[in-house]
């Protein structure tokens, strides 16, 4: 049953609504894309550690009352959680607007369906390379064919407009944006480019081979005029589109132009800590109050505070903020 959420809206300490929450479900994945994961081996939670179906919902439930109106589940990858379809449909009945997941793509096409009659709006789905060894090579040996094929299912069965991540790194595959941008061209996908950011792989981050987002526009106009669409306020994503195209192109660039005082989003991990910011080590620990018994109003008050300890900008260029970034695969990036 739906609620009434326009009762209560809240700001944070900079007069930003907060009506966005991520929400990891799971730490697993079933790829080992190189700058995501560890330069340590990855130990992975415990089942019991993991915030349940039933707690993920009671939160969603709550944070609706505060005009929570998006939700986004990521992992890890969170197609790997069981029972994710009654999650989906739970989830929705809380009376959330948008519900949306973002997945590399590998099992979605298996189960599009499913999840698009349980309640699921629309996918992202991360691809970095059109080219098969490429892309075996960046995820540790990914099968591009059930990326392509799940891309073609998410169309056909309504979870739209496809969104698709696309991460440029200089030398690796930077020489793919011009393919990438061309997809819009024929398609009405949304092509997200994001900036290389790191993410506790000390092996792999060199802000050198960060592709800044000016550098992929100019790529991009080579094959034709960009125009540049309404911005609505929230959101990373500067939108593009090539005059004439159906597709959409996305440039999200924490690095080079960060879009904080935009930012109206929350992060909850999989193990129950709502973190105001990405790149940031404040965390609110929501999972032990709640098995401890807490009420929905001591929960409220958790949240609350959450969303106004949000900082007002990230330090992710300061040198020292590196080592403080956790996986990715951990926090639901």
């Amino acid at each position: 049953m739906k609620q009434n959420n326009k009762s209560k809206s809240i700001k944070d300490s900079y007069n930003r609504r907060i009506d966005y929450l991520r929400i990891s479900i799971t730490d697993r994945c079933n790829l080992k894309c190189f700058y995501c994961r560890p330069s340590k081996q990855i130990k992975y939670y415990e089942k019991g550690e993991v915030l349940s179906d039933d707690e993920i919902v009671r939160i969603v439930r709550i944070a609706h009352r505060f005009g929570l109106r998006k939700v986004r589940l990521t992992g890890g990858e969170p197609l790997m959680r069981k029972n994710i379809l009654h999650l989906i449909s739970s989830l929705k009945e809380t009376g959330i607007h948008e519900l949306s997941l973002t997945t590399n793509g590998i099992k979605l096409s298996t189960c599009a369906q499913d999840l698009k009659k349980a309640g699921l709006d629309r996918v992202n789905i991360s691809l970095d390379s059109l080219d098969a060894e490429k892309y075996k090579k960046i995820t540790s040996g990914g099968n591009i064919d059930l990326v392509l094929k799940s891309i073609d299912e998410a169309e056909k069965t309504g979870l739209t407009p496809v969104k698709i991540n696309v991460v440029p790194i200089q030398g690796l595959n930077d020489n793919e944006i011009v393919s990438f941008a061309s997809l819009t061209l024929k398609h009405n996908y949304h092509i997200r480019f994001i900036e290389f950011m790191p993410a506790n792989c000390s092996n792999v981050w060199d802000k050198s081979k960060c592709v800044k987002s000016s550098d992929v526009l100019e790529t991009i106009s080579a094959i034709g005029k960009l125009e540049q669409m309404k911005f609505r306020g929230k959101g990373p994503s500067r939108n593009f589109r090539i005059k004439g195209a159906p597709g959409v192109i996305g440039i999200i660039s924490p690095i080079s132009d960060h879009f904080c005082a935009h930012c109206n989003r929350l992060r909850l991990t999989s193990v129950g800590k709502i973190r105001p910011c990405l790149f940031s080590k404040e965390e609110i620990d929501i999972k032990t109050p709640m098995r401890n018994g807490a009420s929905d109003a001591e929960i409220e008050d958790l949240f609350s505070h959450a969303i106004k300890t949000k900082p007002r900008g990230h330090s992710i260029n300061s040198s020292e903020a590196y080592d403080q970034i956790e996986t990715m695969s951990k926090i639901g990036g």
